[in-house]
């Protein structure tokens, strides 16, 4: 399949090469632009200056939710060769290394979680306003929201063709592992999973080792995309 490269500078991952067994899908909690999420990747640092290197392989375009633009929706950037490996998980454990190296991560650009004011206006975490066409309700809450941006038809289309694309190249990765075992749980197969933080393979959300995270969140199409691989 076809990728826009939008390649880190050396440094900026570990250019080491693990086997992959494992895909986390996530989302920025940023715009729509997948260059500017590398580009974010490429300038941070630690407080005393070094590479965080911290980043995952592909990046998914979405719509400016601004004037409507939508040249980047569905379109897939890779930020680096998916054989090496950055850290996405930040997760507080003694294995959190070993989960990132032997893992691909996607992100796809979604503000996340919004908050409903009186007046009827959705707003996200940076306090810019939405438009409710592009707002999903999910009828109950997920992690303390009700309301959250729509992931696109096309940014849906383009993870799974990624996610097939990536299981074509990795044998040991099993599509049908992970959070497609606890699809009967619904909205539910987002929660916490303790056998995903103990590095059991398959393809698992972000969510799914931290509860602290709301990304991805049980939108009604993720959930039957994720039913189908």
């Amino acid at each position: 399949m076809t990728f826009v490269d939008h390649l880190l500078t050396s440094g900026e991952y570990y250019s080491e090469v693990f086997e992959k067994d494992t895909i986390f899908i996530h989302h920025t909690a940023g715009s729509h632009r997948p260059d500017w999420t590398i580009d974010g990747w490429e300038r941070d640092r630690t407080k005393s200056g070094e590479r965080l290197k911290v980043a995952t392989a592909y990046v998914v375009g979405g719509i400016d939710r601004q004037n409507r633009d939508a040249k980047f929706d569905g379109i897939i950037y890779r930020a680096f060769d998916e054989k090496f490996w950055a850290h996405h998980l930040g997760m507080k454990t003694a294995n959190n290394a070993s989960l990132n190296q032997k893992s691909i991560g996607i992100e796809v650009c979604n503000y996340g979680p919004l908050t409903k004011t009186r007046d009827g206006k959705y707003i996200n975490y940076v306090n810019s306003e939405v438009p409710s066409d592009m707002v999903i309700d999910l009828g109950k809450s997920f992690r303390g929201f009700q309301y959250y941006q729509k992931y696109t038809d096309k940014q849906l289309q383009s993870l799974k063709a990624l996610l097939l694309d990536i299981a074509s190249r990795h044998k040991k990765i099993d599509l049908k592992a992970g959070i497609h075992q606890f699809s009967n749980m619904g909205e539910n197969m987002f929660d916490f999973n303790a056998a995903a933080a103990k590095g059991t393979p398959g393809v698992w959300s972000h969510s799914n080792v931290r509860t602290d995270k709301f990304d991805m969140y049980p939108h009604p199409q993720l959930i039957e995309l994720l039913k189908t691989l």
